[in-house]
């Protein structure tokens, strides 16, 4: 078991906070994610075996994270809710909870074994140790948290806990690479949130008679859900691991979608195709009927719908975008790979901003209490999701002497039926799928071998 020792926590605020001390009210959308937070992880090898005081020192983190924050400053600020529900974000430079943490009995391959890198590692060292100070989910406190955790070999894992009303992976992403090129933001980031929202007042005026729309996770109208999608404590051992999936294993399962897709789908991406193998490779290890009205999730970066109606600007949106989409897999007849990626694909592909707006909009509906948008879904037992945080940019965030890091993903994950698709070091196209499973399950996968059957 790994030891983490623990310095006293310190605030970084930014070193030279605007004198308008302004609130940012966010969209009803990110209001709505405010009992959830980002937690991610970037791990950094020591390849040069420098000192700890010469690899990633941590005054010059501390340095480059103040001047940094200058240009993001709602992380360190502090949030509020109105009568509604809304989290208010006031710029007020109380900063950023700081932690330096040390782990002097083990070295980086006890956390994430450098000659698996291509093959997949397990994630129970990861998940088991204490490597992040998490934001409360209440939206008290910090609005983000830093703990830089310096190995027994020098090398360091860096984990940021972050509200999810304020951040997504892209938010965290963009702010991680400013913070480590030591520079101001060559993206400025945008706070500007009226993107998002109705532009003319005849619209606005239909706002409090809007219906559910189509693929919209959220419900309003939800009396009562048994399940919690994302904090139901676990029954059961849950068995976490990094499965690596190569260019040439992608494009089999391409190939293998296309022998039946629709004429009237342009393409299917890797995403599309990948996320449908593994809900066949999870309900087969769950022993999930597929018929029994099960629900497919996905996260929608919408930044990009944005460009044609508003500017390029947009794509630098600092904030969150957790448009959870969902489709229910036909009851009527068993699906298959082909048809599952089709799914996928038609939920995402008929999004634009006009359908973001009116899904943000249904979200402030009827009386406007952002309290009762509920996420109509169960991925503990029954349904999937996945988010794809790939072709964002997660591993250019280069510290200096630190070079790139060698994996970046979830903090830690419990969680049988949600899975993150990421890019791997190879860069090439590689994916990696970051995956918990209650152990019979995980047991039952590896018999029916059938994770990787198109290597």
């Amino acid at each position: 078991m790994a030891t983490i020792i623990k310095q006293k926590s310190i605030t970084i605020k930014c070193s030279n906070p605007s004198t308008n001390v302004e609130s940012i009210t966010c969209m009803a959308l990110e209001s709505s994610a405010k009992q959830f937070s980002v937690n991610m992880i970037w791990i950094y090898s020591n390849t040069a075996n420098l000192s700890k005081d010469d690899f990633m020192p941590s005054d010059q983190l501390q340095t480059t994270l103040s001047n940094t924050l200058n240009y993001f400053p709602i992380l360190a600020g502090r949030a509020t809710e109105d009568t509604k529900g809304n989290v208010i974000i006031h710029l007020t430079n109380e900063g950023v909870l700081y932690t330096e943490a040390e782990c002097p009995n083990h070295t980086l391959d006890y956390f994430i074994p450098q000659t698996l890198l291509e093959e997949g590692f397990d994630y129970e060292h990861i998940n088991t140790s204490d490597l992040a100070v998490k934001v409360k989910n209440d939206c008290t406190g910090p609005c983000m948290s830093i703990q830089v955790t310096r190995l027994k070999c020098n090398s360091v894992i860096l984990s940021i806990s972050a509200f999810h009303c304020l951040t997504d992976a892209h938010s965290m992403s963009h702010f991680i690479n400013a913070w480590a090129s030591g520079k101001p933001s060559q993206s400025m980031p945008m706070f500007d949130k009226t993107f998002i929202l109705y532009p003319t007042e005849q619209q606005r005026q239909q706002i409090n008679s809007l219906t559910r729309p189509k693929n919209c996770v959220f419900n309003r109208n939800a009396i009562s859900l048994s399940n919690e999608p994302f904090v139901q404590v676990q029954q059961q051992r849950v068995i976490s691991k990094v499965y690596f999936f190569s260019v040439n294993e992608l494009n089999n399962i391409k190939k293998e979608v296309s022998k039946d897709i629709s004429t009237s789908v342009d393409y299917i991406s890797t995403y599309d195709a990948l996320y449908a193998h593994m809900i066949l490779v999870i309900a087969a290890a769950t022993q999930t009927s597929l018929t029994d009205n099960i629900k497919v999730l996905q996260s929608l970066n919408g930044r990009s719908s944005f460009i044609s109606c508003c500017s390029p600007a947009v794509l630098n949106y600092f904030g969150s975008f957790p448009f959870w989409l969902y489709a229910e897999i036909p009851s009527d007849r068993e699906p298959t790979l082909s048809s599952l990626a089709q799914l996928i694909h038609e939920m995402y592909s008929k999004q634009t901003e006009h359908s973001l707006r009116e899904y943000n909009a249904y979200l402030m509906s009827g009386d406007g209490d952002i309290n009762k948008n509920r996420a109509d879904t169960d991925i503990i037992n029954r349904d999937f999701y996945c988010s794809s945080w790939r072709k964002g940019n997660l591993l250019d965030a280069n510290f200096g002497n630190s070079g790139f890091p060698i994996y970046s993903g979830l903090t830690d994950l419990l969680y049988p039926r949600y899975f993150a698709m990421m890019d791997t070091r190879a860069r090439d196209g590689s994916v990696n799928i970051v995956l918990g499973m209650r152990e019979q399950d995980y047991e039952r996968m590896i018999q029916q071998n059938m994770l990787h059957k198109y290597q």
